[in-house]
């Protein structure tokens, strides 16, 4: 028991032993009061009693000339204490029928009203009736334990005084707390803890609040309500008032003023208007009844179109239950209006829902196979959804059958695969009977001109080169059909593109093609060179042909550096190409040639990924095409292992 429990006691005893009329001649008034209700009232840290209350009777006292004893105690404690004669005076109590049976009150000076508190976070309880199954914290005599009679399987946490029963919610051993409205803020507040809890209901079974005095003391009485009187007369009343509760709340008082005086003019106009008012009242209803039906129709044409739509439809709550579900959901689902209320979870268990509790404002969609027997695939798509006033309040997730659509894609796949292999094996066909009939007309004739000099030159030149021709078909078709590993080493980029150059300088001299070359001699790469120098011969080579018919034949090749990556450039003044070949550029098979294959560019484009660089193309028709690789300038193992 605490120090201050002890004195309480003690108090009483010697109130028990020395007994004393409150209206002998020394006039002392022996108050109680609970201690730990404030701001009404409460005892600080010094030991003295403080509050509303107490400044109240402190006030009446000094008008009426008596001397006051304090006797702070728990409420059942004050209670009882008055029940039995050991005070005179009970500073605060709610006026109820049981209590007016053994109690006399004052005039009443503060309109006393319960609040339900609950976390801020709750989503479960609005109303008295959603504590079933709760954790309730309550005063001990309280008149909140009233209010829980009514509420079945309502559990109790029972405690001294308000302040201990919103410790039970503090410390998360209750889910609720029922009590002075305005003890809580101000507990709370204190506390800092304010904006860590919501009042659901803020005026439950607002009464009188007054003082009591044992029941057949008049007089007592009479002195009371005289003081109270002047305390209101001189605006003692509302300064006290204002000191501890305009923080918190308006001034009742006052605005019980304001109402009696509205209500009266309210009264007398209301009896010049209530024929108006009247008729008005059945222009609304027929207006609401209009707007009832029209809401219906609207209702019942947005269920229309969400049970005849292709998507399946659910709506959830924010903790993920389910309120909605369409026909075409019931049908694909194989579930009934029963599981309204359940968990998304139990029936679509491949929805991130945990992913979408963490982020609430994401767009949730993929794909998932529902019946692994018939490999149906559904494609949802799961979203959040807004109130009028921009409240997140819940869920929204379609579903679409996607079942048909992946099996018409794997067969279009297929189609395709068939039809690349069918070109793949025309051209290759078409390139090899070119040099295999060349030297099957020289291996026909070999028996006859055996002895011509003339025939064994021009054999021994264009044998061979047919043959290396064939050899360069079949190793385009291997670079196509496999990965080679890189074997990187530090190079110089001048020097790279020089040697492609001076394979084809004789070409270029022929044909009357420009070169300008512009690359600086301190620009490094690491890279595979047999494998870039496959790809300029290819872009060097193409920009060749391109420019056949062109009356000016320039190749302009540039390097430089921008944001830690090395570039190249390859540009010539060809034909050019048209939108739709730069969409087909890189495609295996795709040639815009009389001649070839076309895997040159797909396999060039495929060596730079390897190389975790890239290319890039721009080409403007009867103006010319330029190439672009980016490399950089140091490449990791990591790096191209990841590429590969």
């Amino acid at each position: 028991m605490t120090a201050r429990r002890w004195w309480g006691v003690l108090m009483l005893a010697v109130a028990l032993l020395f007994p004393a009329d409150a209206h002998a001649e020394d006039k002392v008034l022996r108050i109680a009061f609970d201690k730990a209700l404030p701001p009404f009232s409460s005892v600080d840290s010094t030991g003295e009693a403080a509050g509303f209350n107490i400044e109240l009777i402190r006030y009446i006292a000094e008008h009426s000339g008596w001397e006051l004893e304090y006797v702070p105690l728990d409420w059942e404690e004050a209670v009882t204490a008055l029940r039995t004669g050991e005070v005179d005076v009970l500073l605060g109590m709610k006026y109820t029928n049981r209590y007016d049976q053994i109690f006399d009150f004052s005039e009443s000076f503060f309109t006393m009203s319960e609040v339900l508190l609950v976390p801020s976070y709750d989503q479960d309880i609005f109303t008295l009736n959603q504590l079933s199954e709760k954790v309730v914290a309550v005063q001990r005599g309280h008149t909140s334990m009233d209010l829980l009679e009514s509420v079945r399987r309502v559990k109790m946490i029972v405690s001294f005084s308000q302040q201990e029963a919103l410790e039970n919610l503090l410390r998360r051993r209750a889910d609720a707390f029922i009590g002075n409205r305005w003890t809580a803020e101000y507990l709370l507040r204190k506390e800092d803890r304010w904006d860590d809890f919501t009042m659901r209901s803020g005026l439950i079974n607002p009464t009188d609040y007054a003082f009591a005095v044992r029941e057949g003391h008049s007089e007592l009485l009479d002195s009371l309500n005289e003081g109270l009187n002047q305390l209101y007369r001189d605006g003692t009343y509302t300064r006290l008032y204002s000191k501890y509760f305009e923080p918190y709340s308006p001034h009742l008082t006052d605005w019980w003023r304001k109402v009696v005086a509205g209500l009266l003019i309210a009264l007398a106009v209301g009896v010049i208007s209530i024929a108006a008012f009247y008729a008005w009242n059945k222009r609304l209803q027929a207006e609401v009844k209009r707007q009832t039906s029209a809401l219906a129709d609207v209702l019942a044409f947005q269920r229309e179109v969400l049970d005849h739509t292709e998507s399946s439809i659910l709506s959830l709550d924010m903790n993920g239950h389910i309120t909605l579900v369409n026909q075409v959901a019931k049908r694909m689902l194989s579930v009934s209006d029963d599981w309204l209320g359940r968990h998304i979870v139990s029936i679509l268990p491949q929805l991130p829902w945990e992913a979408a509790l963490a982020n609430r404002h994401r767009h949730y969609e993929d794909e998932f196979v529902w019946n692994p027997d018939t490999q149906q695939v559904y494609h949802y798509f799961m979203a959040p959804f807004a109130n009028s006033a921009q409240e997140q309040v819940g869920w929204i997730v379609t579903l679409q059958d996607r079942t048909e659509q992946k099996r018409m894609q794997a067969r279009l796949i297929a189609q395709e695969k068939m039809r690349a292999l069918g070109q793949l094996v025309a051209g290759i066909a078409h390139e090899l009977r070119n040099p295999l009939t060349a030297i099957k007309t020289f291996v026909e004739l070999l028996p006859k001109k055996m002895d011509d000099a003339r025939f064994r030159t021009q054999m021994l030149r264009y044998v061979p080169e047919e043959m290396e021709r064939m050899n360069r078909i079949l190793e385009d078709l291997l670079d196509y059909s496999r990965t080679k590993p890189l074997q990187t080493q530090r190079i110089a980029l001048d020097e790279l593109v020089h040697s492609v150059l001076g394979l084809f300088a004789r070409r270029m001299e022929s044909e009357r093609i420009g070169v300008n070359v512009r690359i600086p001699v301190h620009l490094m790469i690491d890279v595979d060179r047999g494998r870039v120098k496959q790809v300029l011969i290819n872009l060097v080579l193409n920009a060749m042909e391109a420019m056949v018919a062109s009356s000016e034949k320039r190749l302009f090749i540039q390097a430089g550096e921008d944001s830690g990556q090395v570039w190249l450039s390859i540009a010539d003044t060809g034909e050019g190409m048209r939108r739709e070949q730069l969409d087909s550029l890189f495609e295996p098979f795709y040639t815009s040639k009389a001649h070839g294959i076309g895997l040159g560019l797909y396999v060039s484009q495929k060596i730079m990924r390897e190389h975790g660089a890239r290319m890039e193309v721009t080409s403007e028709v009867k103006t010319g095409t330029t190439f672009t690789l980016w490399f950089n300038k140091e490449v990791s193992h990591a790096e191209l292992a990841d590429s590969r």
